[in-house]
């Protein structure tokens, strides 16, 4: 059991949510090339420190053009279909069918009708729901999710800059893992947060990026 929990509380941490097409990516939310990395400082509990993601190459994830990315947690694979953003991979779990992680072109309009759903103000609009299998350390999990999004400004590097906050809530054979990611157009991932039940596990912000 010990080794399940372990398996469980990292998975999704420094998913680098920056898929493309071709060479370049086909979101300015994502304006991406091969060799181009991102710096983060990476916090868990009292261990602080800088790591670095690079996209290596590009390939077919799910069927559409996509990248592969590393970093220390190991390789991603994702891709845009349409406006959507899908990974079949993120460091160490696989997944099947491929994970829905963003829809930067939805209306994100405050919806004024769901003024008192208390799921709608803390998470957003729903965006999206997913059902099927985890392959994490070689080990099948039954999973679902559900994708929720709202607008949201965000403090990177001492100032406040308008973000979409995507919220993936996902649930591996009872276990609730919460991945919290903040994208700035024309940046990508700037900020991330994941919580496994209540217990925050890791949290990254943006220092660099670059060629």
């Amino acid at each position: 059991m010990k080794h399940g929990s372990l398996s469980v509380g990292r998975i999704l941490i420094l998913i680098p949510l920056i898929g493309g097409a071709g060479c370049r990516s086909r979101s300015n939310w994502f304006p991406m090339k091969v060799g181009q990395h991102w710096t983060y400082e990476v916090r868990s509990g009292f261990d602080i420190r800088v790591e670095s993601i690079k996209v290596l190459r590009p390939l077919t994830v799910a069927g559409a053009d996509g990248f592969e990315l590393s970093g220390p947690l190991g390789v991603s694979r994702l891709a845009w279909r349409g406006d959507e953003l899908w990974a079949d991979r993120s460091a160490n779990v696989q997944f099947v069918p491929s994970l829905l992680l963003f829809r930067p072109s939805v209306d994100l309009s405050v919806d004024k009708s769901k003024k008192d759903d208390p799921i709608y103000q803390r998470y957003g609009a729903e965006v999206g729901q997913w059902e099927g299998k985890v392959i994490v350390m070689g080990h099948e999990r039954t999973a679902s999710a559900k994708l929720y999004e709202r607008q949201e400004s965000v403090e990177i590097k001492a100032r406040k800059v308008s973000a979409i906050l995507a919220t993936l809530k996902l649930t591996i054979d009872r276990h609730d893992v919460e991945l919290k990611s903040w994208y700035q157009q024309g940046v990508g991932l700037v900020q991330q947060e994941q919580r496994t039940g209540v217990t925050r596990v890791v949290r990254l912000e943006l220092k660099s990026h670059g060629d």
